[in-house]
Formats: C-alpha cells, structure tokens, sequence
C-alpha cells in the first residue's frame, strides 16, 4: 500500500523533532470529557518509566465535533516528551486513526508505538511501561491486553472472534480486538505495507490476524479492567454494536482468504497459555436485555431467513430450524459450522454488495448464538461462562478439518 500524504504543516512539525524511541499514539472522536485524563496518565507514565528514552504523544483526531482538539492543544505534558496533535490524514474510522500513528511513527523511527483509545476511563501511568516494556526488551512484537471483563462484555469477541482467530492462526489471545495495543517497529512497518490495511473498526482484528500469520511473537500483558465511556453503547445493536460487527467480521473473512495458504498449512492447536488470573479484581457487571436482544433477533433472522437458506447446506439448516422458538438449539458445535460455512461462502463473493449482505446475515444469526449463550450461563460466575467460552473456542478446533473441507 503507498503512503499516505501527510499535510504539509504535519510534516515539518514531524521534522522538527528527528527520531524518537516510543510513541504512544491516542485516538479520539468526542472525547472531551476524558481525553485530558487519558493525555495525562500517558505524560505521567511516559515521564515516570521512561526517563532516558526519546519520546512522545500523537493525538489523531476523526474530525470531532466537540472541543476534543482545544483540550489536547492546551494540554502540556513534560518537557522531556513531545506532543503532536492532529487531525486524521484519512478518512474513514478507527483505522484511519491508527494509519495517522503509524505513519507519524514510521517518518519519526519509533522503535515501539503503542495505541489507546481516547475515551479510556481506568486508564493508568503504568499502562505506558506494560504496553511498551516487553517490545523495547525484545520479547515481544505485539503486546495486547487481557482486560477482566464481564461474561456479557465483549459479545463480538467472546462467540466469533476469538474463537476463529484461535482455530485458524493457532493463537490463543483471548481479546483479539480489544482495542489498546503495543506494536514493535518490525510489525508496524509490515502492517503499513500490508493490501489489506482497513481504515474502519476491522483495524483491531487485522493488527492481530497480522502478526500471527506473520509468525511475530503476540504477548498478553496488562491484566486490568478496562472502564471507558463508549461502553453506554454497547447493547443498542444499532447504534454501534451492528456496525462494528460488520467490519470487524467483514476484515475477518477478506484476511483468512489473505491468509489462506498459512492457516491450511499450519492447522494447529493454540498452545495452552497459562492460567489467566484476575488478581482479586472482579468485572464490573453489565446488563443485557435478554427480551429486547430477543426481539431484535427474531426480527433480524426472519428479514434474512431467505438468505440464510441460500449460503447454508441443507443437514445445517435442519439443526437451525426453529431457532427463533428455541434458541438454546444453537450450541456451539452447530455456530461453528455455521460460521465456517459462511467463511467459505464469502470467500467466492467479488461483489462490496454481496459482501456486505452476507455478513448482515450472519449477524443475525450470531445474535442467536449471544442469545443462546446468555442464557446457559445467565446463572454462572464469571470464571464458570469463561469455561463455557474455552468450550466453543475448542469446538472450532476440532472443526477445523470440517472448515478445511468446505472452504
């Protein structure tokens, strides 16, 4: 992919500084009410761990509406870190955001970039030494957090991403798009060049996609709570939740056709990573509505029925009758041939149409499988539904050969 031309007062502020050892870039849209607190624990963990290296901030605004740039124009971190502010050298959503960073970090020669999201409430100074330690200490490319979530938290995550990056890339990184991440420079630079790079919400599954058919060695670290304000979002499916399925899923599906040669190639079971603690934290509950996710499920599946009938075999389709009655009938080995069948199927597809269409149908059927998830573990512990999520991530493994076959 070319580079992107930068504006012209970007680049001589680039200029001006020379290189640079760490840049933690920080991504925001109306973020006024905590982008000073997001800046300022950066500064602190900047200044407090990182003494003796060069440094600096990049705010990559998506064209706010709000007074998100004023606030991080008027904030002055530490002499010895330097600040740049700027508006999105794309257009286009969080990608965009991240393909600002990485350009401003690739002309500046950062050794490590590390990407916040600019609404992160939990947000602390050692978050700057967890991300960047590992990669500036060579042990790592790719550092991605392990945020102690509630069982109903990350529903994208929990019933398709993770599972079908676990099975296919042999990684097992339990929150594959979980937002924050530190990147070396090796995996920066690849990403840059990569066909592929997505300017929307799909940036997070393609950083780490990315590295682990790049054989880049992923690291888990930071294992906190995440509290950020865009959570209020996230159980009204379409304000935000039906969007980032798309392109989360639609990035997904282009990079195992990208990718295909590794994963068919390198079928293998993620090695076991050791036991995930939680230190004594606990996840802060969230609430779903079961009867109005229900609603909208029915709703969904029977606008896209005719199209499901058409991308499903026939002795899939029977496990899947009546699901909008019982939908506990969508367990997970069912989902799994559901998913891959889906894969394969948006494989052939050359139409942005086609495309788009058959991701909003599998959509509806995933919220069956929330759905069918809530409930079984509507009574369990955290630690209890995480067994259940290990379960389903297992099953896709196990399917993997079935996957091989169809796709």
């Amino acid at each position: 992919m070319n580079e992107i031309n930068m504006p012209e007062h970007l680049e001589e502020k680039i200029n001006e500084i020379g290189n640079v050892d760490i840049v933690v870039g920080i991504l925001c849209k109306n973020v006024e009410a905590t982008i000073l607190h997001v800046i300022n624990a950066v500064s602190e963990g900047l200044h407090k761990h990182f003494s003796e290296y060069e440094k600096m901030i990049v705010v990559s605004d998506g064209f706010s509406s709000d007074r998100t740039v004023e606030i991080a124009n008027l904030f002055q971190p530490y002499n010895s870190i330097k600040k740049i502010v700027t508006e999105d050298v794309i257009t286009g959503g969080k990608g965009a955001g991240v393909r600002t960073i990485l350009e401003v970090a690739k002309k500046l020669d950062a050794k490590v970039v590390v990407l916040l999201d600019g609404d992160l409430l939990s947000i602390k100074p050692e978050w700057v030494y967890e991300f960047s330690s590992p990669i500036l200490y060579g042990r790592a490319d790719l550092v991605v957090p392990y945020y102690i979530r509630d069982k109903y938290d990350g529903i994208i995550t929990n019933n398709l991403v993770y599972p079908f990056t676990r099975a296919l890339y042999g990684t097992d990184i339990r929150q594959p798009i979980a937002g924050e991440y530190g990147i070396s420079k090796n995996l920066y630079e690849m990403l840059l060049n990569h066909s592929s790079f997505p300017y929307d919400f799909g940036i997070d599954i393609f950083i780490v996609t990315s590295a682990a058919a790049s054989r880049m060695l992923a690291m888990e670290g930071l294992f906190s709570l995440k509290i950020h304000e865009s959570i209020t979002h996230y159980f009204n499916p379409e304000d935000l939740i039906a969007p980032m399925f798309r392109q989360v899923t639609n990035t997904m599906f282009d990079l195992a056709k990208h990718y295909e040669s590794f994963w068919r190639n390198n079928a293998t079971r993620a090695s076991k990573m050791e036991s995930r603690g939680f230190y004594g934290q606990k996840p802060i509950p969230v609430r779903v509505d079961i009867n109005k996710m229900k609603e909208y499920f029915e709703k969904e599946y029977i606008s896209h029925k005719i199209r499901i009938e058409h991308i499903l075999p026939d002795d899939l389709l029977n496990k899947i009758a009546g699901i909008t009655k019982n939908v506990e009938k969508l367990d997970a080995e069912t989902w799994a041939e559901v998913v891959y069948n889906f894969a394969a199927y948006y494989k052939k597809l050359e139409n942005e149409n086609e495309r788009y269409m058959t991701i909003d149908t599998l959509k509806s059927i995933w919220l069956g499988r929330f759905l069918s998830y809530a409930i079984e573990t509507k009574n369990m512990e955290w630690n209890e539904a995480e067994e259940v999520i290990q379960k389903q991530a297992r099953i896709f493994e196990e399917k993997l050969n079935y996957f091989l076959d169809i796709y």
